[in-house]
């Protein structure tokens, strides 16, 4: 994508210059064809058309200056040809640029998110839109915190906060504030962080904004739980719960009930922990969030052991290990995840996870199996790789192929050598990633793995990308879609299409684009993956920005409808600010 819109702006300019260069030669001729058709004429009155000439070449420069800002600030000619009544000038223009900036995030493209963002922020202080403007500075923060570059992230927090302090916007200074929160969360300095979160809390509540105030109320139990103020966190949890379940957001619901339920775990009360982390399950399987399944699951193993049913407690702990497994198919290496944003909320529950992670480990080497453990630790090493501890998650495939040696072995085994190629991938060892990739490929099908094969495809596909090999890339996306057609694999066949449309997007085949993410929505529906089919929707609105700008309100608003029917309520309303923004 960088290439793509590199050649676009490349293209604007040329075409901007190209005309302004048209009427400076232009302006030249005339002035020496005055001197030609004067001839004869008083030297005075030379001199006199040239000059009138050359004014009216001067004021052709100004007019053309003037006009093509306004048609750029209206977000350009394709988006005034768009159809209906657009807004324009320089407020409506920067929506659209935040607009992009926030897909150019999604795609980890930094360095353009970050150039759009801030002429978006410029574009906003001149149209006296503050709101625009602590939205920029936020999208900002959280590009710097994406880059591990938290003082600059937190510089930027700061700013917003004292933006909206100043036009007394209470709703993005508790924005900021909850931005500040979930940094200084990650930073271990938890007095700060519940801070934060108390005072944004305060501040949502005098806006009356629930989904806003649940954010802050679980913000501030886990930083209740990191101070070990147990009864606090519990409190802090159960308000969290109730508020996101007034406002619908069932994976909020899930983070605070499995938290909570940990709490009851750790001060032996088995039976409350068993209902809250069983209700958390139903929920994360109905936002079809593997992750947050597979760690229930896990939590879940401790108690069946504490209560003396081994067997079952061993196929539960396997039975998480695959739901990482899965979350990590479908999540990849791409930034855009499935239900995008819950790995980021209550990152409190990788600490959780990795704690039982730690004990159900124990339990299946105690089984003298080595395919058991081997197989949790492949489920751990995926969970550590998501959650961005890549040398954990290195030493914990290091330790699956090791223990998965062996012909009876080879499909274990291949998972491991992926889960290490992935990691290779993050890392940008692309050379290392392939032939890792490579490996594990070779025995999926000595072993005759069909499925796992073509995910396999998958993974190379991604790493061709890495390595700026587009056409091979293209090519092993079709190899898996094409296989995973023949195992009636809808779901997975319809993620083979949207790594195609991702492509062509990266390419700037915007049509080839948009074609695969229809073709991929139809399947994630046939699917009833609705959280894919949303990400679709979304890719086919954000693509159309400053192309045909009513279409891609329409397909944004369309998500975030379907987001809230999911409800993965952080990303309904995130789609509907994209679409605010986008008119």
């Amino acid at each position: 994508m960088r290439s793509a819109i590199t050649r676009a702006k490349r293209r604007g300019r040329l075409g901007l210059w190209q005309r302004r260069l048209t009427i400076i030669a232009l302006t030249a001729i005339g002035v020496f064809a005055s001197y030609f058709f004067t001839l004869g004429k008083a030297e005075n009155y030379q001199h006199l058309v040239a000059a009138t000439i050359s004014v009216f070449g001067i004021c052709a420069l100004i007019a053309d200056w003037v006009v093509s800002r306004d048609i750029k600030r209206g977000g350009g000619v394709q988006a005034m040809r768009s159809g209906g009544t657009l807004s324009t000038g320089p407020g409506a223009m920067a929506g659209r640029l935040w607009a992009q900036g926030e897909g150019f995030r999604l795609h980890g493209l930094n360095t353009e998110a970050r150039e759009n963002f801030h002429e978006a922020e410029s574009l906003f202080k001149e149209a006296k839109d503050t709101e625009g403007v602590i939205e920029s500075m936020i999208s900002l923060g959280k590009l710097e915190r994406a880059r591990n570059q938290p003082d600059d992230a937190s510089k930027k927090f700061e700013a917003a906060y004292n933006a909206a302090s100043a036009a007394k916007n209470r709703t993005g200074m508790a924005n900021a504030l909850l931005q500040q929160g979930y940094l200084l969360i990650a930073k271990k300095s938890s007095d700060g962080a519940r801070q934060a979160f108390e005072e944004a809390a305060k501040l949502y509540i005098e806006e009356n904004s629930r989904f806003g105030e649940a954010n802050a109320a679980l913000g501030s139990a886990e930083a209740s739980m990191q101070l070990t103020k147990t009864d606090e966190a519990a409190a802090a949890f159960e308000h969290a719960h109730f508020l996101f379940s007034q406002v619908g957001d069932r994976n909020g619901e899930a983070h605070a009930l499995y938290c909570r339920a940990e709490i009851d775990r750790q001060q032996r009360r088995s039976a409350e922990a068993q209902n809250r982390f069983e209700r958390a399950l139903t929920l994360y399987r109905r936002t079809g969030d593997f992750l947050g399944e597979a760690a229930v699951r896990l939590a879940m193993t401790d108690i069946l052991r504490r209560l003396g049913r081994a067997p079952n407690a061993q196929a539960t702990a396997l039975e998480a290990a695959d739901r990482f497994r899965d979350a990590a198919r479908r999540v990849g290496n791409s930034p855009m995840l499935a239900g995008r944003g819950d790995i980021r909320r209550a990152p409190i529950r990788f600490e959780i996870a990795r704690s039982h992670g730690a004990i159900a480990r124990t339990m299946l080497a105690e089984s003298q199996d080595d395919s058991l453990e081997a197989r949790l630790l492949i489920g751990l090493g995926e969970m550590e790789r998501m959650g961005g501890r890549l040398e954990d998650a290195r030493m914990n495939f290091e330790r699956a192929i090791q223990l998965s040696k062996g012909t009876d072995k080879l499909p274990i085994l291949a998972d491991a050598l992926k889960g290490k190629g992935r990691v290779e991938m993050q890392k940008g060892n692309s050379r290392g990633a392939r032939e890792v990739m490579k490996e594990a490929q070779n025995h999926y099908k000595n072993a005759g793995g069909a499925r796992d094969a073509a995910q396999t495809l998958m993974d190379m596909g991604q790493i061709d990308l890495l390595v700026e090999n587009p056409d091979r890339a293209r090519v092993t996306f079709a190899q898996a879609r094409t296989m995973y057609r023949g195992l009636n694999e809808i779901g997975l066949e319809g993620a083979a299409l949207r790594a195609i449309g991702d492509l062509e997007s990266q390419l700037g085949r915007l049509p080839q684009a948009q074609q695969a993410y229809a073709e991929a929505r139809g399947l994630f529906r046939q699917a009833a993956d609705h959280i894919s089919e949303a990400d679709s929707l979304l890719m086919i609105g954000l693509l159309s920005i400053n192309v045909d700008n009513a279409t891609a309100a329409a397909f944004t608003i369309q998500a975030g409808r379907l987001y809230k029917a999911v409800g993965t309520v952080e990303w309904n309303r995130r789609a509907f600010s994209l679409a605010r923004r986008i008119k």
